[in-house]
């Protein structure tokens, strides 16, 4: 037997990587909260894009204190993505054009299987479609797609998935009203606010 595969099968070493990770990871996200913390939108969508498997228009303007967990994360134009919204990306998140995310968004990918004896993680992608609107302090959870034209309600907690042009809302949220069809023309990325 090696030297190497005797060090590798010594309990503390597993102990020793895994602290290790856990300390790499926490400086990770130190870092990334340092630098989504300068009050520059063009360096914040800059600081994102430099992150493999991220992909954020440039006219998509990210507001103050956004929170990201990293992975893969897709939005597209026109979108708008307002201030203190969390983005759990571990699973990844994919938003479509002229999505308006209001103030206090959180979409998590991942979350923890309560009858699970290790407490285990599972999730998924979630999905957000053109034109669709989160309103201020609703909660999307791992694996939902959210049709095109969709709208979720302030406070709602949204667990399944939502019809195109559905209003929903309420926790869990439901289907509270239709939105009409119609060739929607506007652009929440194009009304930012400088400096914030």
């Amino acid at each position: 037997m090696s030297l190497k595969s005797t060090i590798k099968s010594l309990p503390c070493y597993s102990v020793w990587r895994n602290r290790l990770h856990i300390y790499g990871d926490a400086a990770s996200m130190i870092w990334i909260r340092i630098c989504l913390a300068i009050p520059s939108k063009h360096f914040r969508r800059f600081f994102l894009n430099c992150h493999r498997d991220v992909c954020v228009h440039k006219s998509v303007p990210l507001y103050h204190r956004l929170e990201w967990w990293k992975g893969p994360l897709s939005i597209s134009e026109g979108s708008s993505v307002g201030f203190r919204n969390h983005l759990d990306c571990r699973k990844g998140i994919e938003i479509g054009k002229n999505v308006c995310l209001a103030s206090d968004v959180t979409i998590w990918t991942l979350h923890h299987d309560y009858n699970d004896v290790h407490f285990s993680s599972r999730g998924g992608k979630v999905t957000i479609g053109d034109y669709a609107w989160l309103c201020s302090n609703c909660i999307i959870l791992p694996g939902v797609t959210i049709g095109e034209g969709a709208v979720v309600a302030a406070g709602a907690v949204v667990s399944r998935d939502v019809e195109s042009w559905t209003v929903v809302g309420g926790v869990p949220a439901k289907p509270i009203a239709r939105r009409e069809v119609k060739e929607y023309d506007y652009r929440p990325g194009d009304y930012w606010l400088p400096l914030l």
